[in-house]
């Protein structure tokens, strides 16, 4: 959970084509989970969104766990 609040979600336009999207930035991911940023052959990264799967996965589940904890309180 604590990776996934490092997270930055944003919007960007695209140099080449000025088309918007949404995601991470790749430089600021791989402080965070380098796991889940590729190094081109000309040195751009980019994010491989798919290897951000089991860290949300995990982050979905240390929540669930928080919510059961604060629903058993009297």
């Amino acid at each position: 959970l604590d990776r996934v609040r490092k997270l930055r979600g944003v919007t960007f336009s695209r140099r080449e084509t000025g088309n918007r999207g949404v995601g991470l930035i790749a430089q600021e991911l791989a402080l965070i989970v380098p796991e889940a940023v590729m190094t081109h052959e000309d040195g751009l990264l980019s994010v491989a969104y798919g290897n951000l799967v089991g860290v949300l996965i995990e982050a979905v589940k240390d929540l669930a766990d928080k919510v059961e904890r604060l629903e058993a309180q009297p």
